[in-house]
């Protein structure tokens, strides 16, 4: 349907207030014009009395084209009926009625935690019209917590029906269309007569969403050939399998044919003159540029804090960078006819990088934008991230870091207690699945609906309470055994949990192999060392939680923030962050003519436009601009490990960089071997008998050629005033 609306106001009635004078009141009037469509199908349906099968093929397309259209839109219609698809004046079809329509949308990080469940509120007369309920989608019936666009397909294949079928009589179509619903059973002679149109019918109609075509889908295999559609598909046989480029040439050109676009223009804006840089050039105010500003400001300078490098990364690549790797980028088409994509994530570009540099030791960062197809025809969506990385060092220890740079910078702008750590392990999410009995073939659509509840903290109420809907929908959209399913829920609502309740448990219970060990104490250690860098509240093993990326395949986590002010909301949480190891990712990629082997990566992604929208900042930034990196280092007792992370905790607390190798003991050679890599001047040397018996540490800077005994309690003091001259005031030596 078309619509336009208009509004005009004008001074009318008056009143008097308490002091009495005359006020007057402003009327306004809003209107609303709406395409005149004269009749709908169900009219058409009921003086349907000649049949003409070419009529409704015609009409069908029509339809699967209006449904393709406003899915496109990322629009689920939830309502279609033969009252709410109309014939304009020109006998064309139109879809109305989206008074039940639900508006989907895009989530960043590619999180899809799913719709919110508030189809168990639509009664099964929808709009409260006779005859809806035969069209309703049994998964909007049974309250399924997940609905998408197959729910309408499930109706379009009552409308089919109906229009290979010209009812008599009121009471032969109720008997007919109930039988249908209830029973599966059509009409023998009409399936004798259309057995093809019967096979459509049984795949629009199945009881699992995921079994019915979609709208696009049916418009590219279910009508037969037209004229122009066949001389289209040769005309792209051609451009593929032709070494003559002319065709594909001819149709770039006219792609980008000046005189077509200034056409299309006009068009779009009604002939109306437009400026080059209108309006919608300009994507945000000036004060939201600012908290903008501010965030990056932030997130950068505890990159920086870490150590890590800046690389900058190029928005857009060939399309064929990575195609194992690439989904649903955003594609761009040059005049040359060249092929390109936005970036839709900032890890793949500098894999490559550290794989053709060879690197076996880096930390980096980058903060940029990201891009997602945007829903209709509409310019990409951009989201704003930012990305830190770990080439080398241990498992878990590593990842401890990435966690610990996450959090300082969620810190920034949100209260500790109202964020969650959800920790996770392929290895143990794979054994899980295989200890329930979730077939390998199932494993990916329960995934995605247990993605639902990833928000919500383990054991909460509103946890076992979103269960039971996603409960419903294992049961009857996957025909999962009930047995597999209570495993599924006793996982999680009693092997997820804190770490000190959860581990154990899962210990007890899982077949104890060595890739399920492995993970688990790579899970324990991980949460030992956030401990010592006081991160352990509200952090929580998810041990069905499902990593964010396919090349995460060991250690991963994700972080929510958690709206305290609606605990009741069945999506109570927004994806702040989510990363893990990519070793995996690394060893795919690693060519053989390098002799050296792959080393480990850990990354996180920060999702700075989630950041921005839920934040409430008050702000001004403090901070300390110097290029001094610190190294904590130990010389003996074992590596002094948690004395080392501590150390460097606290210079991060304020503002100093500081780093430490990444290993649980290294010798004191590897370390000075570190520091000479990585371009570091000034240690902090940290030993056994030091820090038991004089509470005292050792600062040596290796090109001065300075060494000084510092008390360990003023060790921060005595670096900020030696950063500030660069160390090369003799005094502080003294």
């Amino acid at each position: 349907m078309t619509a336009a609306s208009s509004s005009f106001s004008y001074l009318g009635t008056s009143s008097v207030d308490a002091l009495g004078h005359e006020n007057k009141l402003e009327s306004t009037y809003l209107y609303i014009q709406m395409e005149y469509c004269p009749r709908t199908l169900r009219q058409v349906f009921e003086s349907y009395s000649h049949f003409d099968k070419e009529l409704a093929w015609h009409w069908f397309r029509q339809i699967v084209e209006g449904l393709a259209h406003i899915h496109g839109q990322g629009i689920i219609h939830r309502d279609l009926t033969p009252n709410n698809i109309f014939f304009d004046a020109r006998n064309d079809i139109k879809i109305g009625d989206f008074g039940l329509a639900k508006f989907l949308k895009l989530e960043q990080l590619d999180q899809d935690p799913g719709y919110p469940s508030d189809t168990a509120g639509v009664s099964l007369d929808g709009t409260g019209q006779v005859g809806t309920y035969f069209y309703t989608a049994p998964e909007i019936e049974q309250g399924w917590p997940k609905i998408d666009e197959k729910a309408d397909m499930y109706s379009l294949g009552v409308v089919f029906f109906q229009l290979w079928h010209p009812f008599g009589t009121a009471m032969e179509r109720h008997i007919v269309l109930n039988d249908l619903k209830q029973k599966g059973e059509l009409p023998p002679s009409w399936v004798a007569e259309f057995p093809e149109q019967e096979s459509l019918l049984r795949r629009l109609m199945s009881p699992s969403p995921s079994d019915r075509p979609s709208a696009t889908e049916l418009l590219q295999h279910a009508f037969p050939p037209r004229m122009e559609s066949e001389l289209l598909d040769n005309i792209l046989r051609t451009m593929q399998t032709s070494e003559d480029r002319s065709t594909y040439e001819k149709v770039v050109n006219a792609i980008f044919d000046e005189d077509m676009l200034s056409i299309k223009d006009l068009h779009r804006h009604a002939g109306r003159p437009r400026l080059a840089g209108d309006e919608t050039s300009i994507q945000y105010t000036d004060l939201d540029t600012e908290v903008r500003d501010y965030v990056v400001e932030v997130t950068r300078e505890v990159f920086k804090q870490h150590c890590a490098k800046h690389l900058e990364i190029v928005p857009m690549r060939l399309l064929d960078d990575f195609p194992q790797f690439n989904r649903n980028t955003v594609k761009l088409l040059t005049h040359g006819g060249d092929k390109l994509e936005l970036c839709r994530e900032l890890r793949l570009p500098f894999v490559s990088w550290v794989i053709s540099h060879q690197k076996s030791s880096f930390k980096r960062y980058e903060i940029s934008c990201v891009y997602r197809r945007a829903i209709g025809h509409s310019p990409p969506n951009r989201y704003l991230q930012g990305d830190f990385d770990v080439i080398g060092g241990a498992s878990a220890l590593t990842e401890a870091e990435v966690i610990k740079v996450t959090m300082d910078i969620i810190a920034q702008f949100f209260n500790a207690d109202s964020c969650d750590i959800h920790l996770n392990h392929v290895d143990l999410l794979d054994a899980i699945w295989s200890w329930i009995g979730v077939k390998a073939e199932h494993r990916q659509k329960v995934a995605e609906l247990l993605l639902m509840m990833g928000s919500l903290r383990p054991q909460s109420s509103e946890r076992k309470s979103k269960w039971v809907v996603i409960r419903r929908q294992l049961l009857q959209e996957l025909n999962l055994a009930e047995a597999v399913v209570n495993r599924l829920q006793t996982v999680s609502l009693r092997f997820c949990g804190a770490a000190d309740q959860a581990l154990p448990r899962l210990r007890g219970a899982l077949p104890a192999d060595k890739p399920t060990r492995k993970a688990l104490d790579e899970l324990s250690d991980l949460c030992s060392y956030l401990r010592i860098w006081r991160i352990e509240k509200h952090v929580y093993i998810d041990a069905l939680m499902p990593p964010t990326e396919s090349y995460h395949r060991d250690l991963f986590f994700q972080v929510y923030l958690i709206k305290e002010n609606n605990p009741g909301s069945l999506i109570d949480g927004a994806l702040l962050a989510a990363g893990g190891r990519y070793d995996y990712l690394l060893h795919q990629l690693w060519g053989h003519e390098y002799k050296t082997s792959p080393p480990g990566a850990v990354g996180t992604s920060l999702a700075l436009e989630t950041i921005i929208q839920h934040s409430s900042i008050d702000f001004k930034p403090t901070r300390i601009d110097s290029s001094t990196i610190i190294l904590v280092c130990s010389r003996g007792g074992g590596g002094l490990l948690v004395e080392r992370m501590e150390l460097v905790a606290e210079l991060w607390k304020e503002n100093i960089k500081a780093e430490f190798v990444p290993a649980p003991d290294p010798s004191l050679t590897e370390q000075y071997e570190y520091a000479n890599e990585h371009d570091i001047k000034c240690l902090v040397i940290l030993t056994d008998t030091d820090v038991s018996q004089t509470g005292s540490v050792k600062v040596r800077h290796l090109e001065l050629r300075k060494e000084k005994k510092v008390e360990r309690e003023i060790l921060v003091r005595f670096l900020l005033a030696a950063m500030a001259t660069q160390f090369r005031n003799p005094s502080i030596w003294n």
